[in-house]
């Protein structure tokens, strides 16, 4: 097997791997109704899987730091493999959570250390390449892991979504062991040097920009199918069409933002996104109730509004912290986890206390704070191309 051969076949564990991330989101009310829980108490399995990656992956990283890359890539490929198995052997709501815990740290290892492994196989003049085509599998996952996931469990149930993935990833890892070249341990930083980056009040504005906006996302995304079934006129035989098109759409915004980011400057592209975000949230709140076609071209609006700042927040905090790239983005990805973490328990709270009704309006207060937050950011740096 060539070196691109191996770059895709990673490239396609990521999709398979993320796709169990995303496909839960879809399910949250077949899951509650087979173990007997609420629907908002389901999404803490969201929660819990966004925590664990925050806080375990770096520490599992670390611990890890002496050990050839090839095996650690194989070890969390197995976590994550026996978290799959898990899934589909849970009976209630504790095991279904210390599944995802063991999910979420084989995936957060494998997560961060794919991307290195990617670009180590390319050439010099194709690492970027390498990097971008390993994303397409994450980018993927998140397109059908809705509406496949929500078409599996019709016609298998929820459980056969983890069986499935269980299967493909012990072949997964039959074909690393045998394929996949050893590469030695990585450089990690003292934890001090990692905190150092805090001291700049341009990173903090970043990152808490980054932060609530990922959070007003998650308030909304986590509960969506419940919010969908409660407040609109789709017909849940319609949910796979509208998930599917809400999927490409936020392709379609994550691709474009590089492109607008390049054309006008990333602050100008990253501020105007967000106010497009508000305005769309605030239309979807009051509009939600009234035609089902309306509603999914909103949710398409809001999929590609929502993501389309989102490689500009990466790419430009990579560029805020140039003596320490590595560190940052490490940061910069427990921090939207944490969001998405905090925005999934919010939801759920505000699901048990006045219902589904108001989560798009919760939503966009969040978005509105980050919005702020954006615009404070885009005064300081509207004259600097990062």
């Amino acid at each position: 097997m060539n070196n691109t051969l191996k770059i895709y076949l990673l490239t396609l564990i990521c999709f398979v791997a993320g796709t169990s991330e995303f496909v839960i989101v879809g399910v949250l009310d077949k899951i509650a109704g087979d173990i007997g829980i609420s629907v908002s108490m389901a999404g803490q399995l969201i929660t819990v899987f966004a925590i664990t990656a925050a806080l375990g992956t770096p520490v599992a990283i670390y611990r890890m730091r002496k050990m050839n890359q090839k095996h650690v890539l194989i070890i969390a490929l197995l976590t994550f493999t026996l978290g799959s198995l898990l899934m589909t052997l849970s009976k209630n709501f504790n095991l279904l959570l210390l599944a995802r815990v063991i999910m979420a740290l084989g995936m957060g290892v494998f997560n961060v250390l794919c991307f290195i492994v990617a670009s180590e196989l390319a050439p010099e003049h194709k690492k970027a390449g390498a990097v971008a085509t390993v994303t397409v599998g994450y980018n993927a996952a998140l397109i059908v892991g809705l509406p496949v996931g929500r078409i599996i469990t019709e016609h298998f149930g929820w459980q056969s979504i983890f069986i499935g993935t269980s299967i493909l990833s012990l072949a997964f890892i039959a074909l690393l062991a045998k394929h996949l070249p050893s590469f030695p341990a990585t450089t990690v930083l003292p934890l001090k040097d990692q905190i150092r980056v805090f001291k700049r009040p341009i990173i903090v504005l970043s990152l808490a920009m980054s932060f609530f906006w990922i959070l007003g996302y998650s308030s909304l995304y986590s509960y969506i199918t419940p919010f969908l079934k409660e407040t609109s006129l789709i017909k849940e035989s319609t949910f796979s069409l509208a998930f599917l098109a809400f999927g490409v759409s936020t392709l379609i915004g994550n691709k474009s933002g590089g492109y607008f980011g390049d054309r006008f400057g990333i602050p100008n592209t990253i501020a105007t996104s967000m106010f497009i975000h508000l305005i769309i949230l605030l239309t979807l709140s009051l509009c939600i109730g009234t035609h089902p076609y309306l509603t999914i071209i909103l949710l398409m609006a809001w999929a590609m509004a929502a993501w389309l700042p989102g490689p500009l927040f990466r790419f430009s905090i990579m560029n805020l912290s140039h003596e320490a790239k590595s560190v940052i983005l490490s940061i910069y990805n427990s921090i939207i986890q944490f969001g998405f973490a905090v925005g999934a328990a919010l939801g759920g709270l505000e699901i048990d206390t006045i219902g589904t009704g108001y989560l798009s309006w919760t939503a966009a207060g969040i978005v509105g704070i980050s919005f702020l937050l954006t615009l404070k950011y885009w005064k300081q740096r509207k004259n600097v191309e990062v």
